[in-house]
């Protein structure tokens, strides 16, 4: 390739993802990620590909069929609860998100599948900009002139809660971040750390890159005093563990070191704990009254749906989620695999999570094979590791309904599936 088209599609990849960690836009009464400009050149790449009759990978089709699939139950359900329950129709907006993580999957799937970039560019401008995305966090947390600035620009909201809580300790300040939502912030942050930790690890490259955001993320995670953070960042650590020991057979040396790190962060937290440090105890205060409440208002969310279920339609297709709009809970339950089944019924929640076990599954059976490559091994084990902690931090948040920050997944998947793909074309991953 032409040293300048090298240039034009690394200018393009560095706009496009600084677009994802812009603030919203507003127009009228809707709000949308500023990436969403973008989504019309990703109609077009999806179109030319098709029309073009590009051969894809297989796994493409797998994605793009399962999507499709979603987005008709998803009409499917709008359609007949909107007009049984409340006596008109209503646009099914919520299938927009569907339509542009495909977009996104499949537009960055095929840049790095026809070989525009290299994925050592990738792996380098992503680190740039997720350590940009957690300093907005730490910007809106820490007491220093432009706080007030950096909440407005990016509020949970109005915002008006958040500056209310300024003049509080920092423990006792939840921070919204780039997610705009302070469970949202963490469940991200974990992601973010995910892919810091495995560059990291396995790329051996971009070190002081790799370490700030794993150290911004974690910050994050505890300043948004995200409990399903925090447990999705000791499940993923878990998940790496495994991966480790499937990958280099276990021995006795990754076990003591393993149980060496667990054991000193147990201790150092044990010790901070029982000094009163102020950041612990509020941490620890909010899981004991998380299991004094048997799960909090999420219980409740859940209960109060499920009441609303009347026909064998409502099991099978979901209550949609105009209804649930419309609903005394307008933001359904907060815990992801019961909001889908409420909104989207027996058959979406089959969909989805087929889709998610599919891409599982890819990753899984693909990292032994790219372990010779380190760029491919290290996209595919995020891909992975992130996936499949995400679906953790579900129980307490969304991952597929996340507005402002759920393309970043979507984004490495695609990139990762692209770039094993290519290198299988070539033969230098197996």
């Amino acid at each position: 390739m032409k040293k300048l088209d090298i240039q034009y599609y690394t200018l393009m990849l560095g706009i496009i993802l600084f677009m994802s960690i812009l603030p919203v836009l507003h127009i009228g009464n809707y709000s949308f990620p500023t990436l969403y400009l973008v989504l019309p050149i990703g109609a077009l790449v999806l179109s030319f590909t098709l029309i073009s009759k590009i051969q894809l990978p297989k796994v493409t089709y797998f994605i793009m069929l399962f999507f499709s699939l979603i987005i008709i139950e998803i009409l499917i359900s709008n359609i007949y609860a909107s007009i049984t329950m409340l006596d008109k129709f209503i646009l099914p907006t919520d299938s927009l998100q569907y339509i542009t993580r495909l977009l996104v999957f499949i537009s960055f799937m095929l840049v790095f599948y026809k070989g525009k970039l290299e994925p050592d560019i990738f792996i380098k401008y992503f680190l740039v900009i997720l350590n940009l995305g957690m300093l907005i966090g730490i910007l809106q947390w820490l007491p220093w002139v432009g706080r007030e600035f950096f909440i407005k620009l990016y509020p949970f909201r109005d915002g008006v809660e958040q500056l209310s809580h300024l003049n509080r300790p920092l423990h006792l300040i939840r921070v919204h971040g780039l997610a705009q939502h302070a469970t949202g912030n963490g469940g991200l942050a974990t992601f973010f750390f995910i892919f810091g930790y495995s560059v990291f690890k396995y790329y051996k490259k971009y070190s002081v890159l790799s370490i700030s955001l794993m150290i911004l993320s974690v910050l994050n995670i505890f300043a948004s005093q995200a409990r399903a953070g925090i447990l999705a960042l000791v499940f993923s650590l878990f998940l790496f563990y495994i991966l480790d020991i499937n990958i280099n057979k276990m021995n006795r040396k990754t076990v003591f070191n393993a149980i060496l790190i667990v054991a000193g962060i147990f201790l150092i937290v044990w010790i901070l704990y029982i000094f009163g440090n102020p950041f612990i105890n509020h941490m620890v205060y909010r899981w004991k009254d998380l299991f004094n409440t048997s799960g909090g208002p999420r219980v409740e969310q859940a209960k109060y749906f499920f009441s609303l279920f009347k026909t064998p339609f409502h099991y099978l297709f979901g209550l949609s989620k105009p209804v649930v709009n419309q609903s005394d809970i307008s933001y359904g339950v907060e815990i992801e695999p019961i909001n889908i089944f409420i909104l989207y019924g027996a058959i979406g929640f089959i969909l989805q999570y087929t889709l998610i076990i599919g891409l599982a599954v890819y990753f899984i059976k693909r990292i032994k094979q790219a372990i010779n490559n380190k760029a491919v091994f290290t996209l595919l084990i995020a891909s992975f590791t992130g996936l499949i902690s995400y679906q953790v931090f579900s129980v307490a948040y969304f991952f597929f309904r996340e507005i402002r920050v759920g393309l970043f997944p979507w984004i490495l998947m695609g990139v990762s599936i692209g770039v094993y793909e290519r290198f299988k074309q070539k033969g230098v991953v197996s």
